[in-house]
């Protein structure tokens, strides 16, 4: 009995070390040591923006992150990192700067801040193994997105006061005196304060008629994201106006920037809200 019980704490203290050894370390410190510290290493930046009571944060932390083979890629090949966003001054800016709206969301950086791409909401294991793969692919071919490598940008102050201090009523003709003014509204700060700020009108016009460009500029799953809402308004008016093929257009024009399993779910959900709004 007693050897039975030595080799149950010596085979629990194993396991115990597995599971230590096998969590993924994010690493603390400013954002410029962070970047440093990729630079001296010669690795990626992984970031994990998140907020305490986010489920498919937590989920993140609890599933993926404590995978062998998980924490074993990002410890090779990542500087990790995490920040809340709420909480932490560095989360609150990279959201700025990113116009992020989408918990968790994740950066792949360079270690000088270009950016290979962004993502978000839950992955299981295959998913985000796939994920970290392809990320490296792009590293090894130099392709960047779009975004300026510097933190800090000259975004109008309503911007900044709805990321740093949480002052998100804006009114449209506010972020209308501001976007109407921009040469290109493809340019990256008119970007994110339309999608990070869900302007409206013929700025959503713009995101879902641009769409595949600018998926191509600053990742599928910022615009991704934004097309949720957009499409969703879009199935609300055209079907009390029950127009079906105005509607099929907006389909069209949105489902070449979700996956084949995304689209399977929010295909459908868009569909059926167009539906609900034809019959009333």
């Amino acid at each position: 009995m007693i050897y039975s019980i030595k080799k149950i704490v010596i085979l629990s203290l194993i396991l115990t070390s597995v599971v230590s050894q096998s969590q993924t370390r994010f690493e603390t410190g400013t954002w410029d040591e962070i970047k440093q510290k990729a630079t001296k290493e010669n690795k990626l930046i992984f970031v994990d923006l998140y907020f305490t009571g986010c489920a498919p944060c937590a989920q993140m932390d609890a599933e993926v992150f404590p995978n062998t083979f998980v924490s074993t890629f990002l410890s090779e090949n990542y500087i990790a990192f995490k920040s809340d966003i709420f909480k932490e001054e560095i989360g609150k800016k990279l959201s700025l700067k990113y116009g992020v709206t989408g918990f968790p969301t994740f950066l792949f950086l360079t270690a000088n801040g270009a950016v290979l791409d962004i993502s978000s909401g839950f992955h299981n294991v295959d998913e985000f193994t796939a994920l970290l793969s392809s990320i490296k692919n792009k590293a090894n071919n130099k392709q960047y997105k779009k975004y300026s490598t510097n933190l800090d940008g000259d975004y109008p102050k309503f911007y900044r006061d709805a990321y740093l201090k949480s002052k998100r009523s804006i009114a449209y003709e506010t972020i209308d005196a501001f976007l109407k003014k921009q040469e290109n509204l493809g340019d990256e700060i008119p970007f994110v304060v339309i999608t990070g700020l869900r302007a409206s009108g013929k700025y959503a016009d713009y995101i879902l008629d641009n769409a595949e460009q600018l998926a191509k500029d600053y990742s599928s799953m910022q615009v991704r994201n934004s097309l949720l809402t957009i499409v969703n308004q879009k199935a609300t008016t055209l079907g009390k106006a029950n127009d079906e093929t105005a509607f099929n257009k907006v389909l069209e024009k949105a489902k070449p920037i979700f996956t084949k399993k995304e689209w399977g779910r929010f295909g459908e959900l868009f569909q059926e809200n167009f539906n609900k709004n034809k019959e009333q």
